[in-house]
């Protein structure tokens, strides 16, 4: 599922701001159909924006659907050579915290930046995004 992650935040940033509501709803369910939106660099230092990279028109047909009985199947479209490629559905066990914001996906525990009932955010990857030397991190936004 790594890699599924890895491979839908690679096409938005190869191919393609924050809320004003930065209020979660811990009501919310992360049960149904979730597609990429956007990925966003977020400074490690203040919190501020570093950039934002929408998701291209061949990514946005990718899907996340979490069902109710904890499985994932992921489906996947990533541009390639100019060309909108397949990479087919995978199917994986998750488990969701909305207390302590953590999903596991397939053995492997992301941090949840934001769950509304038609947006998550999901910090997918840890790095230096700007030259402060602090770690900042890398969210996917997908969309409901």
């Amino acid at each position: 599922m790594k890699k599924i992650l890895f491979l839908a935040v690679s096409a938005a940033f190869v191919f393609s701001s924050c809320s004003n509501n930065d209020d979660d709803d811990n009501s919310v369910n992360i049960v149904g159909v979730w597609k990429p939106s956007k990925t966003l660099k977020i400074s490690g230092s203040n919190g501020n924006l570093i950039s934002t990279e929408n998701s291209s028109t061949c990514n946005k047909k990718s899907t996340y659907d979490f069902n109710a009985n904890n499985q994932l199947t992921s489906h996947i479209f990533e541009d390639d050579s100019n060309t909108c490629t397949d990479f087919g559905s995978q199917t994986t066990p998750y488990s969701y915290d909305m207390n302590n914001k953590k999903i596991v996906i397939d053995g492997d525990t992301y941090d949840v930046a934001k769950h509304t009932s038609n947006e998550i955010q999901i910090v997918v990857d840890y790095g230096q995004f700007n030259s402060d030397n602090i770690e900042d991190h890398m969210i996917l936004v997908l969309t409901k």
